[in-house]
């Protein structure tokens, strides 16, 4: 499954491709991935800011749509806003964690946008080294749309 979707973000997200994102773990509340730092470096040697914002949007929006596919929800997934927090320069390779800021019921988000035609969901995300060090985190919310 995360293979499968690997090459499903690398081909319909082209950038993932060239930041070599890798999915690693999944659970229906949290997404792990993984990226070096030579493919997503800076001019100071370290991780490049875009990069890692680029990829804690990507990983979020990947955690909610491996669960609308678990779920057969046929919908889009958008971002909406985020905000991110740089705390220190990481200088080597890293690991992106999604997970929801609460837990919600796919179920029920299933009925909610066949009503609403959307549904709002928030996320966290973080950035850290392989021993946990946390580097940057984003707190950020997406919305599901039904495809037209």
């Amino acid at each position: 499954m995360l293979q499968q979707f690997t090459a499903f973000l690398h081909q319909s997200i082209p950038l993932t491709k060239h930041m070599q994102l890798e999915l690693t773990a999944f659970d229906s509340q949290q997404l792990t991935l993984s990226a070096p730092l030579d493919a997503n470096i800076n001019d100071k040697g370290s991780v490049f800011g875009g990069s890692s914002s680029a990829l804690m949007i990507i990983a979020a929006w990947s955690l909610i749509k491996l669960n609308c596919q678990k779920r057969a929800i046929e919908a889009d997934v958008v971002i909406h806003k985020n905000s991110t927090h740089w705390q220190k320069a990481l200088f080597k390779d890293f690991i992106i964690t999604a997970k929801f800021k609460k837990q919600y019921d796919f179920k029920q988000i299933a009925q909610s946008i066949i009503r609403k035609k959307h549904q709002r969901i928030s996320c966290l995300i973080e950035i850290a080294d392989k021993d946990g060090t946390i580097y940057s985190t984003m707190s950020a919310k997406y919305v599901i749309i039904t495809k037209k």
